[in-house]
């Protein structure tokens, strides 16, 4: 007997990198740095052995001199406060909750001659192939990434799973929160990590993002520190993760540059890049009492489903959406020219949908020709 259920639709070194153990301050230096083919990758510390910026990425310049993340949670809460004003801090869905870094208008990217901008929070367009950062507002400040999540979520799968792992549903696998986007998996269900995998990024199911989080690290705050863990070794400063979901916490953060990275990562599994290519996916499974399940899911990203359509010149090959009232609307995409030469792509805190596919345009309109 089947049960139906149908869902709904750098590096050349010419700053400072101070190490980092748990009573030392990392600091990063951004200022005139650059990429040559003879990269190097420093790592800071023997016992952690976390190697900062990515090799082969392009990097972005930073007007400031320096930027630090402390290494301790303590000293991180008291950097991110400090960074929020009082009066940010009085409303839950304040610019501030969305963003920690109160100097934007000093760390944007953009061209002043370009007036073409976008006017959500964060843009990111950079050239995997070229290493050609095309263009970049506030790329690293600190927001909140809603489901963009995800796909740090994915790399850990990636890294520390097995895809047919067998994985119950339990108790403290279900997701409570009001409003969130779920499966339906329901406690006993019996589903691969395959499974997971591809609800997560196609269907972006919180129930899904806690059973791989469970599975591989024992308990949400395990994952959560393989995520953090993980970002660092990416080179990731700007960032920290309490969820696999990202469900909104005030202390889980990144930037647009810091998911550039993580996201470039996520691209060198295959398994990934046909995760985020799909436009729907079905999946059946067996259930607490040995029935099976059948469900359908759509993808989030509206470019598949054919709500927004975007430039002729290049050709989006997939990625991953996020929303959430705190976040605004998030997507961060993997592009190609008409040469197949490959590009990442992110806005995050757009208004709306609408904005966000229409910021997204611009971004894909500046990849050249």
């Amino acid at each position: 007997m089947k049960k139906i259920r149908i869902l709904p639709l750098l590096l050349l070194v010419t700053g400072t990198l101070v190490g980092c153990t748990s009573s030392r301050t990392l600091v990063k230096d951004y200022k005139n740095t650059a990429l040559s083919a003879k990269t190097l990758i420093i790592n800071i510390n023997q016992e952690d052995d976390w190697e900062f910026f990515g090799k082969n990425l392009a990097v972005f310049p930073k007007n400031e001199k320096t930027i630090s993340v402390s290494e301790t949670k303590e000293e991180s809460e008291t950097e991110e406060e400090s960074s929020i004003s009082d009066e940010d801090e009085s409303t839950e869905t304040t610019e501030a909750e969305e963003g920690v870094d109160d100097t934007s208008s000093e760390n944007s990217l953009e061209n002043p001659k370009d007036t073409n901008q976008i006017d959500s929070k964060s843009g990111l367009l950079a050239g995997i192939d070229t290493l050609e950062n095309v263009y970049g507002k506030n790329v690293f400040d600190r927001v909140y990434p809603a489901s963009v999540t995800k796909i740090m979520t994915a790399l850990i799968a990636l890294e520390k799973a097995n895809f047919s792992d067998k994985v119950t549903f339990t108790e403290d696998m279900v997701v409570t929160e009001y409003g969130a986007k779920l499966c339906g998996f329901n406690v006993g269900d019996e589903l691969t990590v395959e499974q997971l995998f591809y609800s997560l990024l196609i269907y972006s199911g919180n129930d899904a993002a806690n059973a791989l989080a469970i599975h591989i690290g024992g308990s949400i705050e395990g994952f959560s520190d393989m995520m953090n863990k993980k970002a660092k070794n990416l080179g990731c400063v700007d960032t920290h993760f309490v969820n696999p979901s990202g469900l909104h916490d005030n202390d889980h953060y990144t930037s647009a540059y810091d998911l550039y990275l993580i996201f470039n990562e996520c691209l060198k599994y295959d398994s990934f890049i046909d995760a985020i290519r799909q436009r729907s996916y079905s999946i059946s499974y067996k259930d607490a009492s040995g029935e099976i399940i059948e469900n359908y899911y759509t993808t989030t990203n509206q470019y598949f489903v054919d709500a927004y359509d975007y430039p002729d010149s290049v050709r989006v090959l997939g990625g991953k959406t996020g929303t959430t009232d705190e976040a605004g609307s998030c997507l961060i995409l993997y592009d190609v020219d008409k040469n197949s030469q490959g590009y990442i792509s992110v806005i995050l805190g757009a208004d709306d949908s609408d904005e966000l596919y229409s910021e997204m345009n611009i971004l894909l309109n500046k990849i050249p020709k």
